[in-house]
């Protein structure tokens, strides 16, 4: 069984007014992509109500720093009281969401995760001792490595999501 560790618990974003969740999920998307993280997406829904709708969204992208090393980012989308507004800039109509959003991100490091050590307990010590004085330099550059494309996607969420508030 995989040890997961985590490394950054429940960092959250909110935000109340304009947006483009289409472009918010390519702003995502395009960042995991120049990090290399691979796509995984595990809810995407929308609940509609007679005067507003509710998105939710769960992402996961991950990368293998190695076979032994992966890093996962887990990021939660939740928009409530969405509400369609049509604005007009410079002469071009866009149509936007206005409501409440809400970004929180967990971020772990998942040692073993194919599970090769875990057969018998000697392999385990062994894998605990591995860790422990082998591999700690090289776990400590992926959890720094992880916190810093944490960092880098909600800074970039949060001044994606304040350049609609100058757009009324």
């Amino acid at each position: 069984m995989p040890e997961t560790q985590i490394i950054i618990d429940g960092k959250k974003l909110s935000y109340e007014g304009l947006f483009d969740a289409k472009d918010l999920y390519t702003v995502i998307d395009q960042l995991m992509a120049q990090h290399t993280f691979d796509k995984d997406e595990f809810l995407n829904s929308e609940h509609v109500y007679q005067d507003s709708k509710q998105l939710e969204m769960e992402l996961r992208p991950y990368k293998k720093f190695s076979d032994y090393v992966k890093g996962e980012i887990k990021i939660m989308i939740t928009a409530t009281d969405l509400k369609k507004v049509e604005i007009e800039k410079k002469g071009v109509k866009r149509k936007l969401y206005n409501g409440k959003v809400t970004v929180t991100f967990y971020s772990y490091l998942i040692t073993d995760y194919e599970g090769s050590w875990e057969m018998k307990p000697f392999y385990y010590l062994v894998r605990m001792l591995i860790d422990k004085f082998i591999y700690k330099g090289y776990i400590t550059e992926a959890k720094n490595q992880l916190i810093t494309v944490t960092d880098e996607v909600y800074d970039e969420i949060r001044s994606y999501l304040n350049m609609h508030r100058y757009m009324k």
